[in-house]
């Protein structure tokens, strides 16, 4: 977007302003050549929008007392510039002063561009967002908004099978918007991961390396991108990488309870602990209003596994509590902490209740393909065999 602003102004100023066009734009900022330019100039509007609310929000907040006022009027790329106590639209300034301008929004509005934008799809009720908005891009929002809430719980394929068709839907709508193809990979990462055996698990893994290598490439920046880019190459065995990739997503959204989730798994199956745990505080946040329910489970296994029994039976129940998954994973952990905790009759009482309801359930077989190293899978079974629990033979998750 600073790019984007440089451009438009400094053409401006050279008495180009005839010649700013999304067609200009297209090729002149982004670089994309006459093939391209077709399937490109939806996101110069889409930019152009993005950079309007932002100089908006610079010009209320840090910018206000400024002396120019740089414009960006709908309906087209070229900027105007309002000086005066009342904002009146006067010609164009100075280069001197404008150029002063555009440093200061720059400088100052860019650590705002940097920090807030391509963060989740905006809320509806942002009118000045909407109005900046074409309709299928509010269509693909809408549907991703709707797709991320159908992905938890993990284990649930039931669930996951509309989630990928939502955001199928979301990339028809709007082939320009990440948000469809971040959303297919993460999708697409637990349904191989889920079904590891299957013949179509690889086919499945190479589909979201290419929907989350595509949701970073229009959206470089996007926490969601970010994260279902690391959530691939978690899968692909890249632990390094999905560890960076995690760490960018939740630095620049930190409090967004999806990329926490995906953040927490990564964390806990490349045997992060300490990670995970550092983040209590942020997911107890989170769970009081009402999300991040799988980081929650995420901070009861890191807690089993360095030994803190009781904080973690604590913690699964607060979660479950609140309305978290409770499904086989979250039961086995609870089983194993109970036994480990001394309380053996409760330990017991969850082992039949395990094999009553999921019977077939892959435990061992899904946990040692998640987690970078088998012993805590080992001290997870062995607490939970010492309960009463059989391992099972499944062929199959559903």
């Amino acid at each position: 977007m600073q790019s984007f602003l440089s451009y438009v102004v400094t053409e401006a100023l050279a008495g180009r302003t005839d010649e700013i066009r999304a067609k200009t734009i297209a090729m002149d900022v982004y670089g994309y050549d006459a093939d391209d330019l077709s399937r490109r100039e939806g996101v110069v509007r889409v930019d152009a929008g993005r950079v309007r609310r932002k100089l908006k929000a610079y010009y209320a907040g840090e910018g206000s007392s400024d002396p120019v006022v740089i414009s960006l009027p709908v309906g087209s790329y070229a900027p105007e510039f309002l000086t005066g106590a009342n904002g009146g639209r006067r010609g164009v300034p100075s280069l001197y002063l404008v150029g002063a301008v555009l440093g200061a929004v720059a400088l100052g509005g860019g650590l705002y561009f940097a920090t807030t934008s391509n963060g989740p799809a905006p809320h509806l009720g942002d009118q000045s967002t909407i109005y900046d908005v074409s309709p299928t891009r509010v269509e693909a929002m809408n549907l991703c908004n709707a797709g991320r809430d159908l992905i938890f719980p993990v284990v649930d394929l039931s669930r996951l099978r509309p989630a990928l068709l939502v955001f199928e839907t979301a990339k028809q709508r709007d082939p320009l918007y990440f948000c469809g193809y971040a959303g297919a990979a993460q999708v697409e990462t637990m349904l191989a991961i889920l079904q590891f055996w299957d013949s179509g698990a690889e086919e499945l893994l190479g589909a979201a390396d290419d929907n989350s290598a595509h949701a970073l490439e229009l959206a470089p920046d996007a926490p969601w991108a970010l994260s279902a880019r690391a959530w691939s190459e978690f899968a692909a065995g890249h632990f390094d990488k999905a560890t960076d990739l995690t760490r960018r997503a939740t630095d620049t959204a930190p409090n967004d309870p999806h990329i926490a989730e995906f953040d927490a798994l990564i964390s806990l199956y490349t045997l992060n602990f300490d990670r995970v745990l550092s983040n209590a505080g942020r997911y107890q946040k989170m769970a009081e209003q009402g999300g991040g329910s799988v980081a929650g489970n995420a901070l009861g296994a890191a807690q089993f596994h360095t030994g803190d029994y009781a904080g973690s039976i604590r913690v699964f129940e607060d979660t479950i509590a609140r309305g978290g998954p409770f499904g086989p994973i979250s039961t086995a952990y609870l089983m194993a902490a109970h036994w480990n905790n001394g309380d053996q009759a409760e330990a017991r009482r969850l082992a039949d209740i395990y094999a009553k309801t999921w019977p077939n359930f892959p435990l061992v077989a899904l946990k040692r393909r998640v987690f970078a190293d088998s012993a805590p899978v080992q001290e997870l079974t062995s607490a939970m065999r010492a309960a009463g629990w059989v391992k099972a033979e499944p062929t199959t998750t559903e």
